[in-house]
């Protein structure tokens, strides 16, 4: 029989909710379009650039074998692109006839046969209503150098007909030679999967600059599905726009109408991001789902006065600066941001003192736009041995040191350094970790026999979908591993002050949704989230002993005074266990049903568990996550 045997040693500082953080990052995994309801690929009609090798290695696929075999795959990560329907010549224009971005699309008609363009994947669900738009008109003759260069339109008041079919759904719109927005709103009769035809045969050029197909019920262009969940999951602290992306993210391109703005290439990942989602669109999700935003903001191509105009437009108030473009923007209230990642693995670029200089100059000037931001210092690139050194250069202009290792050994080690530093200069720097992931190890062999049991990944691209990196971050396995992280965060105290689980959505199940094109449900780790907000509360902590090898719990104490027990059996079988002293009752817990079980859109394989101690002895079933309270 195991025994929980409860350390006297008590942490001093409660740990607080800001542990159970998260991460988005634009133009990655299908992170932002997954959650974002625009039902188009390539709105904008873009060229897309290849995904780059950056993101097969860290999917551990080739290009090859990413496709509905995949275990992980669902269809929000199918991205159809638009296919030609005829033989029209197809370029670009350059500078001229936009309205989103630099570029609009041409499609000349030479012989006044049917052609357009068609996309595919277009998932529709009876009885909802859909809006769709689209802003494009006809070229009209060009006099002198033409499009493309100096020269005028010769307009006609001619219209021409634009016929849009989605589905059953068919509409037509009379287009002259001044482009203009187009809109039709529909409650769908079928559903299904459908496809998308813009279809024309006139004689001519067709302008196309953008389109855009969204459910009616959207809460501001998010789904209101994705919301739902994410309230469930209840993130306390998310991280927005990067990692790898926000070191080329100029944060002024992100904002303002939607329907002008460029699409950005993701020159680290590959792929095209559409640009829809920006500052005020990432801030309006966190007043719907209610966690507070943490800005990763771009140092390696940008500028200290850059960053220093985006706190303004953040903060200052709609008379003041770049406030008063916010308030132009439609947001009039400052959102009062207060957390600030000074981007991401600055070693690409500097040493670790060039850094934390970097860290004091762009930190003092973001401050005279708001002298209460917090800033967050990424010492993680560089050996521990040099943070002091990069504390003696910034550790009066920051909040707080990120390191990515999240295990205790590393953590105990680190903080003794940040306390000596805060004890000499009178400062509370605390530590946090702002990227991390659980561990993909299983103590004991997985139902398939081919799966590793101590997968570490390489940054190498296979054809193995039994040994790929995704498989084991989807499993029940990794959720355990991950629930026993954040009970490690948990036990550091108030010193840990903060952490962001990498990712939100559709990162190939390293994710806490999945959100398909048509649901949304709650991954593994998404359970653990949601079940820690059920029942987390601000607490001190205390180690304990089980004589269990693969049994794991922790003894807190809520600032409300309430005794809870924590306990993870990372083993398949069940395990009898005794409890300290004291009546304990069951507040909450989960069992998978095995340890490479997986929730899907159909079903579910964590099931809720209700069998509470008896006496002062427990059984805690096989592959677990219980919270015992003391009643």
């Amino acid at each position: 029989m195991a025994e929980i045997i409860v350390e006297k040693e008590w942490t001093k500082e409660p740990a607080g909710r800001r542990i159970f953080g998260n991460f988005i990052e634009s133009g990655f995994g299908r992170q932002v379009n997954g959650m974002w309801s625009e039902m188009l690929y390539n709105r904008a009609f873009r060229d897309v650039p290849a995904i780059k090798i950056a993101t097969w290695e860290w999917l551990g696929l080739d290009k090859e074998h990413y496709n509905s075999n995949a275990p992980f795959w669902h269809s929000g990560y199918e991205e159809n692109d638009w296919e030609v329907i005829g033989a029209p010549e197809r370029e670009h224009t350059c500078g001229t006839h936009t309205y989103k971005g630099m570029t609009s699309l041409l499609l000349k008609n030479t012989n006044g046969s049917e052609c357009g363009l068609s996309q595919k994947g277009i998932h529709l669900q009876k009885g909802k209503r859909y809006q769709f738009r689209i802003f494009a008109g006809v070229r009209g003759d060009m006099s002198e150098a033409g499009l493309n260069g100096f020269g005028d339109t010769i307009h006609s008041e001619k219209a021409e007909l634009l016929t849009v079919k989605i589905g059953t759904q068919e509409t037509s719109f009379a287009l002259t030679t001044v482009p203009r927005l187009f809109t039709w709103e529909w409650e769908e009769a079928c559903g299904g999967n459908a496809q998308i035809r813009l279809t024309f045969s006139f004689p001519g050029t067709l302008v196309l600059s953008f389109a855009s197909l969204m459910p009616a019920d959207n809460l501001g262009g998010w789904r209101a599905d994705v919301v739902e969940k994410l309230k469930e999951a209840a993130p306390s602290v998310v991280r927005f726009p990067g990692g790898c992306f926000v070191s080329f993210y100029n944060w002024e391109s992100s904002i303002g109408d939607r329907d002008r703005r460029e699409p950005q290439p993701s020159f680290y990942w590959g792929g095209l991001e559409e640009n829809d989602v920006g500052l005020d669109e990432f801030l309006q999700l966190s007043r719907l789902v209610g966690f507070e935003p943490q800005l990763c903001f771009n140092m390696m191509t940008s500028e200290p006065f850059k960053a220093r105009q985006m706190v303004e437009y953040l903060n200052a108030p709609e008379n003041v600066g770049m406030g008063r473009l916010r308030m132009q923007n439609g947001h009039k209230e400052p959102y009062g941001v207060r957390l600030f990642e000074m981007d991401n693995e600055p070693g690409r670029k500097w040493t670790a003192c060039q850094y934390a200089e970097e860290c004091v100059k762009f930190a003092r000037e973001m401050r005279l736009a708001d002298p209460d931001i917090e800033l967050m210092m990424a010492a993680y690139t560089y050996s521990p041995e040099l943070l002091p050194d990069m504390l003696e250069i910034a550790g009066k202009d920051i909040q707080y040191v990120i390191y990515r290792q999240g295990d205790p050994d590393f953590v105990h080690n680190i903080l003794p350094v940040i306390r000596e530093y805060n004890r000499k200069n009178g400062t509370d720097l605390k530590l946090v970790n702002t990227e991390w992931l659980p561990s993909c190890h299983s103590p004991e062999p997985f139902e398939n026999p081919a799966m590793p049991q101590d997968f570490r990944w390489h940054g190498e691209v296979t054809n193995d979908y039994a040994n790929i990196f995704g498989v084991q971050q989807i499993s029940w396995n990794y959720a355990l591993n991950g629930a026993h992280r954040l009970l490690d965060y948990i036990s550091y105290g108030g010193e840990f002050a903060l952490a962001n689980f990498n990712n939100m959505c559709n990162t190939w199940g390293q994710n806490i949704i999945e959100a398909t094109k048509e649901t949304c449900y709650l991954s593994c780790m998404g359970q653990i989230f949601a079940m820690f907000a059920r029942v987390f509360e601000p607490c001190t902590a205390a180690g304990t002993e089980t004589g269990a090898e693969n049994l794991f719990a922790l003894a807190v104490k809520t600032v409300s005074g309430k005794e809870q027990l924590y306990i993870v059996n990372h083993s398949g079988a069940a395990v009898q266990t005794a409890l300290p002293e004291g009546h304990w009752f069951l507040k909450d817990g989960l069992q998978g049903e095995g340890r490479m079980a997986h929730e899907t859109e159909a079903e579910s394989c964590i099931r809720r568990c209700t069998a509470g101690p008896d006496g002062n002895a427990i059984v805690v079933p096989g592959l677990s996550f219980l919270c015992l309270e003391r009643g």
